[in-house]
C-alpha cells in the first residue's frame, strides 16, 4: 500500500492483527453481503469485491491459515454469487449448511427438516407472500429452512409497514425464529446462529485464533461467541460487540492484504 494514502485500518487494529498474525491455525471467517460484497438491491446481483476475493485466495494459500465464508445465504445462493475460487470452508444459512475442504473433512452438512418444520416453513412462506403482494417494492427470497422478506426496493414508509405487518403476524408463531437484518426480515424454522457456526469451526479446524468480519445484526451472534485471543471486526456503523470497526466493504481489501503481508 502507498504510505502516502490514508489507511482504513486504525493503529489499534493494526496492532491487534499483528498480535494474531503468528498464531496457527488462524481461521479468517468472512461474512458475504455487506462485507465481501457491497449491499445491493437484488441479492442475486451481489458479487465479492475483486480485491477482497483475491486477498482471501492468497490467504487460503498460506501455511497455517484457513479461510471461511459464513453467510445467512443458503449455499446454493452463495455459490451462485461467489464464483470459484472461494474461501476453503463454506457455511450457509446462518450455520445450518456447512461444507469443509478435503484436508479437513470430505463430508458436507445439509439442512434436513422434519415434517413439522416443513409445514411451518410452508405456512410462513404463504404469510410472507401475502404481505409482499400487499406492499409494493418488497420481495421474497427462498431458502431451504427460511423465507426472507426484502424491502430494499420499497420506499421507506412502505418497507417499514411491510416489516411491521410481518412481525405482527409471525412474532408469536411457535418454532419460528425471526432474524432482523439490513432491510430484511428472515423467518427461519431452525435455531442455528453464526455464533454456533464459529464455535463449530473452531472445533473442526483446531483454530488457535479466529478473526471474524461481519456487518449485520445477525453477525453479532458471531462477535459474541469469540473468546480471548480472537478478533471481531464490524463493517460499517451501528452498535456492536466487535473489537474493532472498518467503515465499508471497500476497506476490507486493505485488511486482508495486511494479513497476507504479516503471514508472508
Amino acid at each position: 500500500m502507498d504510505g502516502s494514502l490514508v489507511s482504513a485500518l486504525s493503529p489499534e487494529l493494526r496492532r491487534a492483527l499483528t498480535g494474531l498474525s503468528g498464531t496457527s491455525p488462524l481461521v479468517i471467517a468472512l461474512d458475504f453481503d455487506g462485507t465481501m460484497s457491497p449491499l445491493v438491491d437484488r441479492p442475486e446481483d451481489a458479487r465479492p469485491l475483486p480485491a477482497s476475493a483475491a486477498a482471501a485466495q492468497l490467504l487460503a494459500g498460506l501455511p497455517g491459515v484457513i479461510t471461511a465464508l459464513i453467510s445467512g445465504r443458503d449455499l446454493r445462493s452463495l455459490e451462485a454469487v461467489y464464483p470459484a475460487p472461494r474461501p476453503q470452508v463454506l457455511i450457509g444459512s446462518h450455520g445450518a449448511e456447512r461444507v469443509l475442504p478435503e484436508f479437513l473433512n470430505t463430508d458436507a452438512q445439509h439442512i434436513d427438516l422434519d415434517a413439522q418444520q416443513e409445514q411451518l416453513l410452508q405456512d410462513t412462506t404463504q404469510i410472507l407472500g401475502e404481505i409482499s403482494d400487499a406492499f409494493d417494492g418488497t420481495s421474497l427470497e427462498y431458502k431451504p429452512a427460511s423465507t426472507v422478506l426484502h424491502i430494499r426496493q420499497a420506499d421507506p414508509v412502505t418497507g417499514q409497514a411491510a416489516l411491521d405487518e410481518a412481525y405482527r403476524q409471525l412474532q408469536a408463531v411457535s418454532g419460528l425464529r425471526l432474524l432482523a437484518g439490513k432491510a430484511v426480515l428472515e423467518a427461519s424454522v431452525l435455531k442455528t446462529t453464526k455464533g454456533q457456526a464459529l464455535q463449530w469451526l473452531r472445533t473442526v479446524t483446531g483454530a488457535q485464533s479466529l478473526i471474524f468480519v461481519g456487518d449485520d445484526v445477525t453477525d453479532e451472534d458471531g462477535f459474541n461467541a469469540l473468546g480471548e485471543g480472537d478478533l471481531g471486526i464490524k463493517v460499517g456503523a451501528g452498535q456492536t460487540a466487535a473489537h474493532f470497526r472498518i467503515d465499508a466493504p471497500a476497506d476490507l481489501p486493505e485488511l486482508l492484504e495486511y494479513l497476507v503481508d504479516l503471514r508472508s
